[in-house]
């Protein structure tokens, strides 16, 4: 049975034979956070190698469900290594190379209005409260984390069922506070710079004891028809400018 992503994956591909025979078409599973810069990365390289890179976007587990289902793409770069090495072990990964990390953080709205300051106002009633779905996208996998972490899982459970909402993914999480559906919410750190954001929101670093550096991996898929762009895409990515494009977008 093909789910999800899968049948858009087809759906582009056929599209492509029909339309783009002169022109070799990538398929690029990313995750949410990281579709800013790797958009930038990916119309320098169709340029360069006249080539079609189509990126699909989601919650890092819809995506790989999705690649591993239709076995069709190239590229694959989830919101935390943890899926690359949970996974690597099925053989649809290749070379990987680090491109930064990702790290969450408390947001909350502009000027924090609820006087938020710390995790503890997870389980505070007078605030409307939102956590990433631990089954869906990596923030949600690494919300839970950190919540068990820093108290263990009762209080992981206790947020869960006190929240208003779950979010699919980090956009879904920053739609929320924007529209002002909630107040507080643990989300990707770098999101907060993009400029559709950064007006409406403001952040709370969370101790890195409990909210760590997750290592991103732009990784090759095995199944890739397109390996000589694939290695020059993965070679940008790790060179100055590749670095500096990442940085634009709040990734250290």
């Amino acid at each position: 049975m093909i789910r999800g992503f899968a049948w858009l994956v087809l759906i582009i591909m056929a599209l492509n034979n029909l339309f783009a025979k002169d022109r070799p078409t990538l398929i690029f599973y990313c995750g949410i956070t990281m579709v800013k810069p790797m958009q930038k990365i990916s119309n320098i390289i169709e340029k360069r190698e006249n080539c079609v890179i189509k990126i699909l976007q989601g919650g890092s587990q819809d995506l790989y469900d999705s690649l591993s289902t239709s076995k069709i793409g190239d590229l694959y770069l989830p919101g935390s290594d943890t899926y690359i090495k949970k996974y690597k072990k099925f053989g649809f990964f290749e070379k990987s190379v680090y491109i930064g990390y990702n790290q969450a953080a408390i947001f909350v709205q502009k000027g924090n209005p609820k006087k938020i300051k710390s995790l503890d106002n997870l389980l505070d009633k007078s605030i409307s409260t939102m956590i990433g779905d631990p089954d869906s996208g990596s923030i949600g996998k690494n919300t839970k984390k950190i919540l068990i972490a820093y108290k263990g899982k009762d209080f992981f459970q206790k947020v869960y069922e006190n929240a208003v909402r779950l979010g699919t993914d980090s956009r879904d999480i920053n739609s929320a506070l924007i529209n002002k559906d909630i107040d507080m919410a643990i989300n990707w750190r770098a999101s907060v710079f993009w400029d559709e954001n950064s007006p409406y929101i403001d952040i709370i670093n969370i101790d890195e004891k409990y909210a760590h550096k997750k290592r991103l991996l732009l990784t090759e898929l095995t199944f890739s028809k397109h390996k000589d762009i694939v290695k020059k895409f993965l070679e940008f990515a790790v060179s100055k400018d590749g670095k500096d494009i990442m940085k634009r977008y709040g990734f250290r």
